[in-house]
Parts: structure tokens; C-alpha cells; sequence
């Protein structure tokens, strides 16, 4: 009689991970560009899921999928005609969704919540953002012989080198990073220019950027500034 029992037990009792909720790895979007969230979950025949996603901080709600379709009716206005989700692949065990024109703010924690009658799960999902700027400024002190790498708009605040060009690193004399009201990094790198160095490379990149961007600054002997470029072409000095 006890074996019977706990046969039936263990036939009523569900396993605490058997019902599954898995998202893609952790997106990252450029500011200004949309982003998609993709989460699959279980559903087996009519399994009348219900969904929800919200941001952590605040509990925004972005959207909500229910009685077999979107609800808006909850939706956080910092989402109002951003979201966008395909309603007939949540029946089909899949939420993909659609975050347009992604802001600094944005940037966070998500938590996507789902029902259905073969169980529930929460899954935090990250979101990073960033941001580069192509007007990298050079400004050059003759007085102080020191060269001013100076930009604004990063997010998050790279990383700045001085190079030669050949590549080799340079010292930089001082650098500062400051965020502005905005959000966005204001950033400043300055180096004292070497005697009868030419060529000096200003170099800037973060860990979402494949490519550096750069400016060169030529001198004829060290002394007479005469060209400043992307650093793209070859130099014929």
C-alpha cells in the first residue's frame, strides 16, 4: 500500500524546472537603432500562454499578452508605440520582441514573466546600450607643446590611447571623463608631444565597437602642425 502511494506521488508531483523559459544571450544596441528580445518557452497544444514584459527598475510594464491577445492597457508611456510583437508566434511558444529606437534610459534589467497550464517562470534578461561619435577634436597648444584629444557623445566612456604610426602607444600626460546631464561621456586625453615626432594617432573605442575611431595629426618637423585626418589614408610625409 505505501509503494502504491508513493508511485501516485510522484506521478502528481511536477518538477520544479520542467516547464522552461530560455532567452537569447544578453542583446546590446546602439542608441538611436532597435533591439529584439527572443524568449521560447513550453506549449504543447493549447496551452493559452500568458506573458509579460517589464522593466526591473520601476516595474515598467512594456507589453502584455492575454486572452489570446496583446494588452496595452498597462503599458508604461515610456514604451507607447515602441513595442512590437508577433501575436501568432506566442501560441506557437515564442516571444519576439521588438524595442524601437533604443534610448540611454533604456539600458537595464528586463524580466519576461509567462503562464501557461503547463506552468510559470520569470527570466531577467540584461540590456546594454551605447554610443560613439565620429568628432574626435585635436587641438594643439603650441606654448605647452601638448596636444588635446577632445570628444562628446560616448556611452560608456572609452578607452583613449595616443599612438605613433607605427602603432607603439604613447604616454598620455593627463585625461578627463565626465558625464554630462545627459547621460552621455564628455572626454579629454591630453600628451605632450615628443621632439621631431611627425605623426600622432588619437584612438578611441569601447567594448561594443568592432572598429576604433581615430584622428591623425601631423606635424612637417615637430613643431609646424600641418595636416589632421581620420588617419585612413596613408601619410606621403
Amino acid at each position: 500500500m505505501v509503494c502504491i502511494l508513493a508511485l501516485v506521488c510522484s506521478l502528481l508531483i511536477v518538477p520544479v524546472d520542467a516547464f522552461k523559459v530560455e532567452c537569447e544571450p544578453e542583446p546590446a544596441a546602439e542608441i538611436g537603432k532597435d533591439v529584439t528580445f527572443k524568449c521560447t518557452f513550453d506549449c504543447h497544444g493549447h496551452c493559452t500562454p500568458a506573458v509579460k514584459w517589464e522593466k526591473k527598475a520601476g516595474s515598467e510594464i512594456l507589453y502584455e499578452y492575454k486572452g489570446s491577445k496583446s494588452d496595452f492597457s498597462n503599458q508604461h508611456a515610456n514604451y507607447t508605440k515602441r513595442i512590437q510583437v508577433d501575436e501568432n508566434s506566442v501560441n506557437n511558444g515564442e516571444v519576439i520582441l521588438t524595442l524601437k529606437k533604443v534610448h540611454l534610459w533604456d539600458e537595464g534589467d528586463y524580466l519576461i514573466f509567462v503562464s501557461t497550464n503547463g506552468g510559470y517562470k520569470e527570466v531577467s534578461v540584461h540590456l546594454s546600450v551605447w554610443a560613439s561619435t565620429d568628432g574626435i577634436h585635436v587641438f594643439w597648444d603650441s606654448n605647452s607643446n601638448v596636444l588635446s584629444c577632445r570628444s562628446s557623445g560616448w556611452y560608456p566612456a572609452p578607452v583613449v590611447t595616443w599612438k605613433d604610426k607605427h602603432g607603439n602607444e604613447l604616454s598620455a600626460h593627463d585625461e578627463v571623463k565626465l558625464r554630462e546631464s545627459d547621460g552621455y561621456f564628455n572626454v579629454t586625453n591630453d600628451l605632450k608631444i615628443i621632439d621631431k615626432m611627425k605623426h600622432y594617432i588619437c584612438s578611441k573605442i569601447h567594448k561594443w565597437m568592432t572598429e576604433p575611431k581615430q584622428t591623425r595629426v601631423i606635424f612637417s618637423d615637430g613643431k609646424h602642425l600641418i595636416r589632421v585626418d581620420n588617419g585612413e589614408k596613408p601619410s606621403d610625409l
